[in-house]
């Protein structure tokens, strides 16, 4: 039912998947992150390390968000099925039966 207002369900799906792909992806990268060589300065060291932790940081977040939006889409999916019953329900119920003349 809902499909006819242009709903593509597996469109979204896919994209969910996508997401899902993506944020796999940045939390792999994020465990990926291991000790760091030492270049036998302080300061580089300083600063690499500070580089580093900020990556992991910013990472941690971007997954988080992506998890989001793939949380919503999954939201949207489920929403659209309510409807499409939703809507089914209330048509079936509302038609006249055959041969009724109302």
């Amino acid at each position: 039912m809902a499909t006819g207002f242009g709903f593509d369900r597996d469109a979204v799906l896919q994209a969910v998947r996508q997401l899902t792909d993506v944020r796999s992806e940045l939390e792999s990268a994020r465990r990926q992150t291991g000790q760091l060589p030492k270049t036998g300065s302080h300061d580089v060291d300083q600063a690499l390390y500070e580089f580093t932790k900020a990556a992991v940081h910013h990472q941690t977040r971007l997954a988080a968000a992506v998890a989001a939006a793939a949380d919503g889409l999954n939201d949207v999916v489920t929403g659209h099925a309510q409807l499409d019953s939703a809507l089914a329900n209330e048509l079936s119920t509302n038609q006249q039966a055959k041969g009724d003349e109302r």
